[in-house]
């Protein structure tokens, strides 16, 4: 029989568990999404002068809800780690997602507050909220679901993205007239193959197979947009900027993911219909940062927190998931009947 403690949890934020799924599986998301209140929960304290809390608090406070939460759910416990970097802290993780989505607002001294600016995205008849909301609301994932509010944003604007479609994107990003000859040895480059079957990451080869595409010396750059002008290469400097967990890191896939689409062969994201209530949606590579968030935000990891790939969203949200996915390029398969 199921904790009641969970059952209360589940209920408390709306989350039902989709047909055929394991104990485990609803035991998992449930604790991603109560830890996630949590941290909100910390930043709307009030004390004397202060409100928030600091950061290290928070992360005291999640720690010892984890510690906790692997006692009274130990089967679990594991998908709360990242096995590709052990130095990584889930309740940290957290923080910063929420810190880089401006549901925690922080003050000139580094202490966390809640937001309560009443921001919230319209999707369909329910909002995805920015803060706590004084009126009864759902979770997904990390996002707060209530009514929506009169100070509304589009989905375009909280990912801070141009009006340009990948195609216009591409075309903005391989004008002619920013390339140039340059003294640069073809033997010493890599080239990035946009036709490739592959994810991204292992789709560089030793010849350019596309007349527009990137170029590097090694996996830490130099990196270059090559265009084959009048038979010849020609280069732009592509700058290399220092990735991290910030909402506006790992841009150049978007640029992966338009080079892909312009040329046909469109990284693929799937769509699997579990009930009624619920699809997946495997993704065939990571995203950019502001696209990830954004998913964290209406849906679930489905094998851990950590799990990039793969997402468990309400029916109801898929629509506006597969719009931020084509809108970077990619090409949404399956889920016919979850889209009408």
């Amino acid at each position: 029989m199921m904790n009641e403690l969970l059952l209360t949890m589940s209920a408390d934020m709306g989350i039902n568990r989709f047909s055929g799924e394991t104990e485990d599986s609803f035991m998992y998301r449930v604790l991603y999404s109560a830890l996630g209140q949590w941290c909100l929960r910390t930043a709307e304290n009030v004390s004397a002068d202060n409100r928030g809390t600091t950061k290290h608090n928070q992360t005291i406070v999640l720690n010892d809800l984890m510690d906790k939460y692997s006692k009274l759910f130990s089967t679990v416990s594991d998908r709360f780690v990242d096995t590709s970097n052990q130095h990584t802290n889930f309740p940290v993780f957290i923080r910063r997602v929420y810190e880089e989505t401006g549901y925690l607002i922080t003050d000139e001294d580094n202490r966390n507050e809640i937001a309560n600016y009443g921001r919230s995205i319209v999707l369909g008849d329910r909002a995805l909220f920015f803060g706590l909301p004084d009126s009864d609301y759902t979770v997904n994932g990390l996002g707060v679901f209530a009514d929506p509010t009169a100070y509304r944003v589009s989905a375009k604007d909280f990912l801070i993205r141009d009006n340009l479609t990948y195609e216009e994107y591409f075309n903005s990003r391989f004008d002619p007239i920013d390339y140039y000859d340059r003294d640069i040895d073809l033997s010493e480059l890599e080239f990035f193959n946009p036709l490739s079957r592959n994810v991204p990451s292992r789709s560089w080869e030793k010849h350019p197979q596309t007349d527009c595409t990137l170029a590097r010396k090694s996996e830490l750059g130099p990196f270059y947009r090559i265009m084959r002008i009048s038979g010849e290469l020609q280069f732009a400097d592509e700058p290399v900027e220092p990735q991290s967990d910030r909402f506006t890191s790992y841009e150049y896939r978007r640029l992966y993911f338009a080079l892909k689409a312009h040329y046909g062969a469109p990284l693929k994201a799937t769509i699997t219909r579990m009930d009624d209530e619920y699809s997946t949606i495997r993704v065939g590579g990571h995203l950019p940062n502001r696209e990830y968030y954004y998913l964290l935000l209406l849906s679930w990891p489905v094998n851990g927190a950590f799990d990039k790939v793969n997402y468990l969203a309400q029916n109801d949200l898929l629509e506006e998931i597969v719009d931020i996915l084509e809108n970077i390029g990619i090409e949404i398969e399956g889920g016919g009947a979850n889209r009408e």
